[in-house]
C-alpha cells in the first residue's frame, strides 16, 4: 500500500496500526501517556500522537543532574504553532525528492509535512524520547524518514549536507543562537536554505539581527493561522555563496 492509500478515505484519521507500530506506542507509553489528536500537515489530516502528561518530564527534568537534565526536557512535547506554520510555508517549497533535515523535530511536525511534499527527511533531536514519538507519528511516511540524536555542539555533526534545513520554535532562548547556527552551517550545502519559525517573540527580533551579524543573509515571512492570533514569523536563511 502507497501513502495517498494510507491516507485516504476511511484510512485518512488512523494510525497505521501494524505490529512494530503498536510495539513502539507501547514502549513510549512505559514513560509517559499517549493521547490522539487530530492535525493536518501536507494538505492531509492526520491522526497525531501527542504526550498526554508533559508534567512527567518535567519531574524528571528536575531530577536528572545536569547531564541528563536535557533528555527529559518537556518541551518539544507541544504542538507548536510555530511547526504548523512552517508546515504551510513549505507548500510553497517543490520538495520533491529533496534532501531534508530537520533540528530539533519534537514530535516530528515539520519534517513530517515535508515528507508528505515527497522530501527524504533526517529528523534529529537531543531527547531520545521525543525521536521515538517523532517516529511514531512518522509512520505512514517512514520509508521517506530518519531519525537522529543530535545535541547542538556536543554530538558529532551528521556527514551529508542537505539543500534545506528547518527548525520551528528554536530562537527561543539566544543562548542557544552559537551552537544552532554552527550546526546549521556544517549541514546546508551550497545554495540551500535554512528555514525557522516562530512566533514573533522578542527572541525571534534577537535572532533576526544576530544572523546577519553572523554572516548569513535573511528574509523574514509572515504565516497566518485561522486562530486570530499573530502570524508566525519565517526566517529564510542562507549563505553568501
Amino acid at each position: 500500500m502507497n501513502i495517498d492509500d494510507q491516507l485516504s478515505g476511511s484510512t485518512r484519521n488512523q494510525p497505521v496500526a501494524d505490529a512494530d507500530w503498536l510495539e513502539l506506542k507501547a514502549e513510549i507509553e512505559r514513560e509517559v501517556d499517549l493521547v490522539e489528536s487530530s492535525i493536518q500537515l501536507g494538505d492531509q489530516q492526520l491522526c497525531w500522537l501527542r504526550v498526554g502528561n508533559p508534567d512527567v518530564l518535567l519531574e524528571k527534568a528536575v531530577a536528572a543532574n545536569d547531564e541528563q537534565a536535557e533528555s527529559w526536557d518537556p518541551f518539544w512535547a507541544a504542538t507548536w504553532r510555530a511547526a504548523q506554520g512552517l508546515d504551510r510555508f513549505l507548500a510553497k517549497l517543490d520538495l520533491q525528492g529533496a534532501r531534508v533535515l530537520e533540528l530539533g523535530c519534537g514530535s516530528g511536525q515539520a519534517g513530517v509535512g515535508a515528507a508528505l511534499r515527497g522530501a527524504h527527511v533526517i529528523c534529529t533531536d537531543c531527547v531520545p524520547l521525543a525521536l521515538k514519538v517523532a517516529r511514531l507519528n512518522a509512520w505512514p511516511v517512514r520509508e521517506r524518514m530518519q531519525f537522529q540524536l543530535l545535541s547542538w555542539g556536543r554530538d558529532a555533526y551528521l556527514e551529508e549536507r542537505f539543500s534545506v534545513i528547518l527548525g520551528s520554535d528554536l530562537v527561543y532562548d539566544p543562548n542557544l543562537f552559537p551552537a544552532l547556527e554552527v550546526c546549521a552551517r556544517k549541514h546546508l550545502q551550497r545554495g540551500g536554505k535554512w528555514y525557522v519559525s516562530e512566533p514573533h517573540r522578542h527572541t525571534g527580533d534577537r535572532f533576526s539581527t544576530w544572523i546577519r551579524e553572523a554572516g548569513w543573509h535573511s528574509l523574514e515571512h509572515d504565516v497566518h493561522l485561522d486562530d486570530s492570533r499573530v502570524p508566525i514569523r519565517i526566517f529564510e536563511c542562507w549563505l553568501p555563496e
